[in-house]
Parts: C-alpha cells; structure tokens; sequence
C-alpha cells in the first residue's frame, strides 16, 4: 500500500471516530435533556396541580371550590400518562359530589383519594422515566466510552507506529547519502517496500550507479572531454586567456595567441608573472592597472579592444579568471565619425550663427518702439532661439572635445570666491529679470581649489543657469562653500521644483531631457560632469527634504595661504 494511503486510511478512520464521538455525545446530551423536561413539564406539574386541591380543601370552605376547580381545569389540559385521562375523569366526578352534598366528610375522603391516586399515577411515571433516564445515559457513557477508546487506540497507533513507519526509511536513506557525499559511490539501500520510500531507495541507488560508472570512467573518456573543451575554446571569436587561482596560464585560444604573437607552447603552463616580463601585452591584459579599450596594432592596422575579466567561482570560492579581449574596432570608428561630424558642423554652424546675431542686433536697434506687439514678440522669440542655437554648438564643441579624449586642462591654484564671483556676474542680469535673490555663505576664507579657471567656471555658470531656470519668480538661491580634509565644496541650492526620482540616474547623460532641462540642449549637465572629472573633483545632486535641487560641485583643495594673490580665471 502506498504511504499516501496508509496515512488517508488511518488519518480518515481516526476522524471518522471522532466524528461518531461527537455525534453520540450531542444525541445522548440532548435525549437526557429531553427527558429530564418531560418531566419537568408533564409530570411534575401534576404533582403541582393535586397539591395546589389539597391545600385548598384546608383552607376558607367559601374559596376552596373554585380554587380546586382551577387547579382540575389545569390538569385537564396536562394528561400525559396512560390512564391519567381516566383518573382524572374520576377527580372530576368527585369534586362535582363534593360540591353537591356540601363538602361533607364522606365525599371528601372520595375526592382526597382520588386526587392521590392521581399523584401516585405520576409519580409512578416519575420513577419510570427516571430509570429510563438512567438506563439512557448508561447507554451513552458506554457508547462515548467504545468511541473514545477506539480514537485513543489508532491515535496512540499513528503516534508510535506511523512515526516509526516513516521515520526508518529516512534514516536510512540519510545514512546512505552520507556515505555517497563521503565518496563511497558502492553504497547501496536496501528497502523491502513497494511505497513511495521503496521508490526512493531505487531511484537512489539507480543515482549511486551512476555516479560509480562515472568514478570509474577510463582516462580516455576523461581526455576526449578536455579535447572537446579546448575545441570550443579554440572555437571562441574573442581573444580568450585562462588563469588559475595560483596565477599558471591554463589555456588561450588561437585569438589571442595571434594578438600576443607567441606560442601556446611558451604561455600555457606558467605562471603568468614570468611571461608578462617578456610581453607588455600580456602584462596590461593580465594585469589590474589597465582601463579603458586597449589599442593594438594588428595587420598592419589600428585595432581596438575592450578588456574584461570574468572570475571562475564554484561554491563560492574563485578557481581562476578569463580574461576576454573583445574587439570593438568598428565601432570606435563609428564612434570617431560621429564626434568628427559633430565638431565640423558646430564648427561650421558658428560662422552663420554669428552672422544671425548681428542681423538681429541691427533689426532690433533699427526697428526699435516702430513694431507692433506682436512683431515684438515674434523677434523676442526669434533672438531665443538664435541664443539657443548659439548655446546648443557651443556645448556641441564641447562635447566633441571630451568624447576625442582632448581636454585640455591647463590645472592651477584658483580663488574659489572669484570663480563665483565671475559666474554670478554671467547670471546676475537673468536672475534680476526674475527677482531672484542670490545668498552666500563660506565656511572659511581664502578656499583656494586645483582647477583649470575656464572650465571651473563654466560649469558654474551652468549650474547657476539652470537654477534660475527653475527657481520660481522672487525665490532664493543659496551658494555655500567649505572645506573637508583635501577637498573644497560649493553646493547651490534652488526652490525650484527639483528632479524627479525617476530621472535622478541618467541626470548626468547626455540628452537626457527632463524637468530641470526645459529649454535646454540636455548636454550641459553631462559636459560639466566630463570637466569636473577632468579636473579631479566631481559633481552630483542631492535630495532635499523640503524641495528644490542642490548641485554639490568637489574640488582638489590647493593649500591654505593668506599672502597669495588669485589668478584671474
């Protein structure tokens, strides 16, 4: 039989006990109870209505008819016995006498032993029912009695003999996987059983078969498997070279043998701090100081890689690492063209633009209180978008010279207060137009910082445009500066609406166009984060809890000097 319908039978069989336990329980319960107010209601109140007579014929002769007459009328109507409808027929017939002959003695000894024979009646009725009473709850103890011990019989069964049932089969079946996980794949467990745990045992011992077929495989078997692994090595497209946790070169494919020109005999099998010597490819490969795509000259042309170094980790520890030459040569040149392109069109956009702001200028002194309204406001519009176009390539300019990798920082001690001053100077007349308050507060004086002034600058004109971009009419923007160890900050603040979470990760990319950059070319942002890398410093936002955004810009602080003069930027 199987386990599941062992414990079904057994389990069912208990809670069919236990249910014919409850059932017997509420029956007999109930008949005990129906019996005692059958009673109570039929009988007893008999009893009630022949006492209620004899009281009254003691009492006031006047009032003891009609009360005795009361009391016969309630009995008439509570006849419940066999033979209690006669004998109160008969009690009815001697009242009547009774009453007739003026209740003299003769016929009250007639109603007084009619009116017992009454109460014996029920009281005779009384004792029976009481003995059935009791012959009832005999039967339900004996009844609750057998149930009970039945159910305590197959629980005491299920708890001694089903726990030993299931119990030794898992015992066994642990010991025996011990022994397999001990390396003794001979292991075998022997269960005389047809159930679900038999079941097991065979399937076990199937798995214990296989693993010693595997442990006695040939070294043949084991060879061809490791040709077949440095076929698909071999096989890879990119340059590919293992090493192990104890730094010997494992294997490298035909790739990168060609990359390194060398031989698979004069790399596989040492260890990699003697040949990286003798090859300063391998060295930048195998190495850990190297970042970036790596160039390599191949036929006779520029080649460019990216490097990655994949760890070998099985339950949790590290076996080696595969390094992974991956060329990417198309699309660095792609990636050349691209910034090309961008440089020679800015550049070549400058010329006509610059022709458009002198147009405009001479439209705008020549046209001046002649235009109407709505001409006004269409050159308005027109001078916006031509300042727009002129940030727009600027900004183009700068961004092909970060991503050509020629930033030019010409790095110097700068007064960190005349940078600021110089970039207030650039917003002042915007932020004036929109009655905004800018507020200093330094943490000490003097803060000198290693930056190219230029650049330090620009990125702080940048971050101050864009909090007055934002900053709502008559609001406040706070700059704050200090000092923490090597490190000078400036951090603005604004009251504007802030960044969304959702756009806080790619703030710093370029285009990413979103809430603080409305209007904007969505590249300003990314190019003052190139310059501040550039520079050794760095640039982020920060979450404020009571709104707004703060842009923390991190300069290399130069020394402290009291008798220094600042560099104009």
């Amino acid at each position: 039989m199987k386990t599941k319908a062992r414990l079904t039978l057994a389990l069912g069989a208990l809670t069919l006990l236990v249910f014919v336990l409850g059932v017997v329980s509420i029956v007999s319960i109930r008949q005990l109870r129906g019996d005692g107010g059958e009673v109570l209601k039929a009988n007893y109140k008999s009893l009630e209505y022949m006492h209620d007579m004899l009281t009254a014929m003691d009492g006031d002769p006047d009032s003891a008819a009609s009360h005795m007459r009361g009391s016969l009328i309630r009995q008439q109507a509570n006849i419940t016995e066999p033979g209690e409808a006669e004998a109160t027929r008969a009690l009815e017939r001697a009242l009547s006498d009774w009453e007739g002959h003026g209740q003299d003695s003769s016929t009250t000894q007639q109603l007084v032993a009619h009116i017992q024979a009454v109460l014996d009646l029920n009281q005779k009725a009384i004792v029976r029912k009481a003995t059935l009473s009791e012959r009832h709850g005999d039967n339900a103890v004996t009844w609750i009695t057998l149930a009970g011990t039945l159910c305590a019989l197959i629980a005491l069964s299920l708890l001694f003999g089903m726990a030993e049932f299931l119990s030794a089969p898992i015992r066994a079946l642990t010991a025996g996987i011990d022994r397999i996980a001990e390396g003794n794949y001979r292991e075998r467990v022997i269960m005389e059983r047809r159930d679900e745990f038999g079941q097991l045992a065979d399937r076990f011992n199937a798995m214990a078969a296989e693993l010693e077929k595997w442990e006695s495989s040939s070294l043949a078997r084991i060879m061809e498997e490791k040709a077949r692994a440095e076929a698909v090595i071999q096989s890879l497209q990119d340059a590919s070279i293992g090493m192990d946790d104890q730094g010997v070169i494992l294997f490298a494919n035909q790739e990168a043998l060609d990359l390194l020109n060398t031989t698979a005999e004069e790399l596989v099998g040492r260890r990699a701090t003697d040949v990286m010597t003798k090859n300063d490819l391998l060295r930048a490969v195998l190495g850990s100081g190297h970042k970036g795509p790596l160039k390599i000259v191949k036929d006779g042309r520029e080649q460019f890689y990216t490097l990655e170094r994949v760890p070998i980790l099985r339950s949790g520890q590290t076996l080696g690492t595969v390094a992974v030459l991956r060329n990417i040569t198309s699309f660095e040149e792609k990636d050349r063209a691209k910034t090309h392109f961008l440089a020679t069109i800015s550049h070549e956009l400058k010329t006509p633009l610059a022709s458009t702001d002198i147009g405009l200028t001479l439209l705008e002194r020549n046209t001046q209180g002649r235009l109407s309204p709505e001409q006004t406001s269409i050159l308005a519009d027109l001078r916006k978008d031509q300042q727009r176009l002129v940030r727009l390539v600027s900004e183009l300019l700068d961004l092909a010279q970060v991503e050509t990798g020629n930033i030019r920082i010409n790095s110097t001690e700068q007064a960190l207060d005349i940078l600021i001053d110089g970039a207030l100077d650039a917003v002042r007349r915007q932020g004036e137009k929109k009655g905004i308050l800018f507020a200093r507060r330094t943490g000490g004086e003097g803060l000198w910082v290693k930056a190219d002034g230029e650049k330090a600058m620009w990125v702080i004109i940048n971050v101050l445009s864009n909090a007055v971009r934002h900053s709502p009419s008559g609001g406040v923007i706070t700059l704050e500066t200090g000092r923490d160890g090597t490190r000078t900050e400036l951090s603005v603040s604004d009251q504007g609406p802030g960044i969304p979470p959702a756009e806080e990760r790619r703030l710093f990319q370029r285009f990413a166009v979103g809430s603080r950059t409305d209007h904007g070319t969505g590249l300003g942002l990314a190019i003052a984060h190139e310059f501040m890398l550039a520079m050794g410093g760095s640039i982020e936002y920060q979450r404020s809890e009571v709104g707004g955004a703060t842009f923390l810009l991190t300069f290399a602080a130069a020394p402290r000097t009291d008798e220094r003069t600042a560099p104009l930027p």
